[in-house]
């Protein structure tokens, strides 16, 4: 899907169902941040976007973020995708926001870096909220001790929670995710960002209190039309 005309109209309609489902749990549409998934796809796609209200974009994989990533344009990018800490250098300092914190070592690296820069980075700790063996995230237990660490570093600034909920989740578990965002909300007063939702659960996600939502087929269609290329 490379049409501009299609993306146009796919945006619209995930406008209209995110407003409909702010609408049935008493939030306004505004609360919601739309960060597009736009792993795959071509840049000239993705620099559609900001003419079309959306002007943030996050990338799963660092060479693909380098790719596209360009000082002067209008869109702001994050890091959505396991980081390994060999390849913070590459992104501090050029993404607005890391979401996948989900280890010490991560977060003192990105520290680190960001001192070197003499700027502060704005990170989300990614939580493993299904205990899925194959997914990245620290488990809800563990949400507390790496926060913390966040809290005490002059370099970062912890600004939330970020998760990939299993595929078919019940909704307990954005409800778990709500309840473990508004209590580290409680302590802390720059949170502000609960990251939850994709094409396939984002109105679960809203519905449910998610802040910031990475559409990527609702927006762009199959990734496999641009893979093929």
């Amino acid at each position: 899907m490379d049409n501009a005309g299609a993306l146009k109209d796919n945006v619209m309609r995930l406008r209209d169902e995110v407003a409909n489902a702010c609408a049935a749990v008493g939030r306004s549409a505004d609360d919601v941040r739309i960060v597009a998934a736009t792993k795959c796809v071509p840049q000239s796609v993705a620099e559609r976007l900001p003419a079309l209200g959306i002007d943030t974009a996050g990338e799963n994989r660092v060479q693909e973020f380098l790719q596209k990533y360009r000082v002067d344009s209008p869109l702001r990018w994050h890091i959505i995708g396991a980081l390994q800490t060999n390849k913070v250098k590459y992104v501090v300092g050029k993404a607005e926001m890391i979401q996948s914190v989900d280890r010490l070592s991560l977060l003192q690296e990105i520290d680190k870096l960001s001192a070197r820069q003499a700027t502060v980075t704005d990170i989300l700790v990614e939580v493993n909220i299904g205990r899925e063996e194959n997914k990245s995230g620290v488990l809800p237990e563990a949400v507390d001790e790496l926060t913390a660490a966040a809290s005490e570093m002059r370099h970062v600034r912890l600004r939330g929670l970020m998760s990939v909920p299993p595929v078919q989740a019940p909704v307990k578990l954005y409800e778990q995710m709500r309840e473990l965002f508004v209590r580290l909300r409680q302590r802390q007063s720059a949170v502000d960002t609960l990251s939850v939702g994709m094409s396939n659960d984002y109105i679960t996600a809203v519905r449910c209190g998610a802040t910031m939502i990475r559409p990527g087929r609702a927006l762009f269609g199959a990734r496999d039309r641009y893979e093929k290329r």
